[in-house]
């Protein structure tokens, strides 16, 4: 880092004086002092299905055109928890849902001087992947075929997380959400395959557009899976779309599950968002 010249607080210039044992920039007439503190930043590691990490191509230096873990500084009247979710949403387009930390780490730098890392487990994401603000790129890569990242730091997230993800066991796939007792109001035969549902009920179910789903039919025990598409807010459709609509009459009533991978230690923890809808698709409970 560069050093400081004059006194931010009189304008003095300054001298180098040896204090707490460290030789330190400080000021002869106020004595201020230049204590050249670490910066904190955090850093997500997103680890899907325990087989791919997501990385993204930085736009800035330090490490411009490399890869590394989405992470950022922690800005004034703002936690690391808050940072990691905000900078893994602004780099990535994810929204994230937070774990447990992995561990705290420090990486010397030319530009920042000494930054403290705190590494945090992303448990799961929603959202398209997309790169922004300052990333280039944004993509999965398989473990053992991750790029060259520039920082020992991150290096160091990604074998400790690695091991902890193992430690807390194998992926299963557990029921996220549900909505039980949907009755179809439409069907459209000629159309792209997937289920319309009230935006509405999906936002209390935790549904994305375009998420897969497992949909039953109560009435005549049909089974099929397709995907989301959200209906107007409130509207109370309920549609099966092109080849699905074979599968199911207005009036008949659906069953709409969607499911998530995490590991045992988090899937004994979880609890799956149910709604259950009234015969006019309003929300029950």
């Amino acid at each position: 880092m560069q050093k400081l010249k004059f006194c931010p607080q009189c304008q003095t210039k300054l001298s180098i004086r040896r204090i707490d044992g460290v030789k330190r920039q400080s000021c002869p007439k106020c004595n201020w002092v230049h204590y050249v503190n670490p910066l904190p930043s955090a850093v997500a590691f997103v680890y899907r299905d325990a087989q791919e990490i997501l990385l993204i191509k930085r736009r800035v230096e330090p490490g411009k055109g490399k890869w590394s873990l989405p992470s950022g500084f922690v800005e004034m009247n703002e936690i690391p928890e808050e940072t990691v979710i905000r900078e893994l949403r602004e780099e990535t387009g994810l929204k994230g849902s937070l774990g447990e930390i992995i561990g705290v780490y420090t990486n010397p730098t030319s530009m920042h001087g000494n930054v403290i890392l705190i590494a945090y487990h992303i448990e799961s994401t929603t959202g398209r992947l997309r790169a922004s603000t300052d990333a280039l790129d944004v993509k999965y890569f398989p473990v053992h075929k991750l790029p060259r990242i520039p920082f020992a730091s991150h290096r160091a997230i990604i074998r400790d997380g690695i091991k902890k993800s193992a430690a807390r066991g194998p992926i299963i796939t557990v029921l996220k959400s549900k909505i039980t007792q949907a009755t179809i109001t439409h069907t459209h035969l000629f159309y792209k395959g997937s289920m319309g549902i009230d935006g509405r009920v999906m936002k209390a179910a935790g549904l994305l557009s375009g998420e897969k789903v497992h949909v039953l039919n109560y009435d005549n025990g049909e089974r099929l899976e397709t995907y989301t598409i959200e209906e107007k807010a409130g509207s109370g459709k309920i549609v099966l779309y092109g080849p699905a609509s074979h599968k199911g009459k207005i009036g008949e009533r659906l069953c709409i599950l969607a499911y998530a991978n995490m590991s045992i230690h988090d899937g004994q923890q979880h609890k799956a968002r149910v709604v259950t809808l009234n015969k006019k698709n309003r929300i029950k409970r």
